[in-house]
């Protein structure tokens, strides 16, 4: 309609257009400015599959993480300590068997017997052999303290170098006290006397023949297992460094320890059966047998002029009549005579010039100077009056009780016969 006004009164139709209203009295009202809208950019709905790609993409979750394995503890350390533990107890089981049982006894008897030769050769061997049982004693305790420090590995308290570093010394002992013991060994045949003694046995020993290299042996054996085992736990110490482990549960911790303490405690019962074993068969070895035996009779020793009071009187003979045992040398004979009176007389082979009241010359049947059957021992007074046969208007005689004792220079055997009694007759008819 011409002459409508626009709703703002700004503008009036003429009929043809909106013209400006300048009619006065219009109302003057400001028209907004245009607004000029950002284009929305359309978000595909999560799930819809993008233009071009069929494949939907996840939706997303605030709460989601990365899946990661969490590391457990590794038992491998304990373990291994477990194992050294158990090697080093078991290995000194067997040598404080071995030589508390054999080698402390051995040495004893041996420098005891050297001590009764009188010779400068045997008394630098029992001086060496001296020195040899101090360095054993002191083996003891090194395998003592072994001891204690596996006890502490059990328990985690002791250093993973500490038992191969204390069993490295104990070996190196060992291999050096056999060194030093061949070394006097050889010395002291070098000095036997081919005119007094069968020498033609003696041969050059060597380390690897000495009672200390067979703890060597054993000690170097369980040095290789603590020394792997020990290896391992440091390796896997470090690896366990490294990570933040996850600690078990004490029920789970208590149960492990359980287990390895069961192995441990069956391992040692194991290895002393067998060491107690091997120490007892050891022993039988060594010990008389029962098929052993020597059987002997006495007999007056014949004497050119009647016996009298000047300590130079033939006594008695021991003759061998059956055996069944090794020949042993007459160094290695002793005869222990109780007189008629009580007083007793150890006498030793005349060969040895030791000082004694009596003893025997040998009468070897075969001369292989080996006391034997049908060999005989001729016992004599030494300077010592123990058997004067009375007067000579009243000849007696005397009652000699005696045992026969036969040995051998490694102390390791020896028989002692049962009690005879023989008689020395004051006169000896031609």
């Amino acid at each position: 309609m011409v002459g409508e006004i626009s709703e703002d009164g700004n503008w009036i139709w003429n009929g043809d257009e909106w013209a400006p209203n300048t009619s006065e009295g219009a109302p003057q009202i400001e028209a907004p400015a245009p607004s000029i809208e950002e284009p929305e950019i359309p978000v595909p709905n999560q799930g819809q599959p993008l233009p071009g790609n069929p494949i939907p993409l996840p939706a997303f979750d605030p709460n989601f993480q990365l899946p990661h394995t969490v590391p457990q503890e590794s038992q491998v350390p304990t373990v291994m300590r477990a194992l050294s533990g158990v090697t080093s107890i078991l290995m000194s089981i067997v040598l404080l068997l071995f030589i508390i049982g054999l080698v402390i006894g051995i040495n004893s008897d041996n420098i005891q017997s050297l001590g009764k030769e009188n010779t400068s050769g045997a008394d630098t061997f029992a001086d060496a052999l001296g020195l040899v049982q101090i360095l054993t004693f002191l083996s003891v305790g090194i395998i003592l303290g072994i001891v204690v420090i596996s006890v502490l590995s059990f328990t985690g308290k002791a250093k993973w170098w500490w038992l191969p570093a204390v069993i490295t010394v104990l070996s190196l002992l060992f291999i050096i006290t056999a060194f030093y013991i061949t070394g006097a060994s050889n010395d002291y045949n070098d000095t036997c006397d081919t005119e007094i003694y069968d020498c033609s046995d003696l041969t050059d020993e060597t380390m690897f023949d000495q009672d200390a290299m067979l703890s060597g042996y054993c000690s170097l054996f369980a040095l290789l297992l603590v020394g792997i085992f020990s290896l391992i736990q440091r390796s896997a110490s470090m690896d366990k460094s490294q990570t933040e482990p996850v600690h078990l549960s004490g029920a789970e911790e208590k149960q492990s320890m359980n287990k390895m303490l069961v192995i441990g405690i069956i391992l040692v019962l194991i290895g002393a059966g067998v060491a107690l074993s091997f120490n007892q068969s050891g022993d039988g070895e060594n010990a008389s047998g029962p098929d052993e035996y020597f059987s002997f009779n006495v007999v007056d020793a014949w004497d050119a002029e009647p016996m009298d009071d000047g300590g130079d009187n033939a006594l008695v003979v021991v003759r061998m009549v059956d055996m069944n045992g090794p020949l042993q040398h007459y160094e290695m004979v002793e005869v222990l005579m109780v007189m008629y009176d009580g007083t007793p007389a150890h006498c030793y082979w005349s060969g040895l010039g030791r000082d004694s009241v009596c003893e025997f010359d040998e009468l070897d049947a075969d001369g292989d100077m080996r006391f034997g059957i049908g060999d005989g021992l001729l016992v004599y007074e030494k300077g010592q009056d123990l058997c004067s046969g009375g007067t000579e208007s009243n000849p007696e005689g005397c009652e000699i009780d005696l045992n026969v004792r036969i040995g051998n220079a490694m102390g390791d055997w020896s028989y002692t016969s049962d009690s005879m009694t023989g008689y020395a007759d004051p006169v000896d008819e031609e």
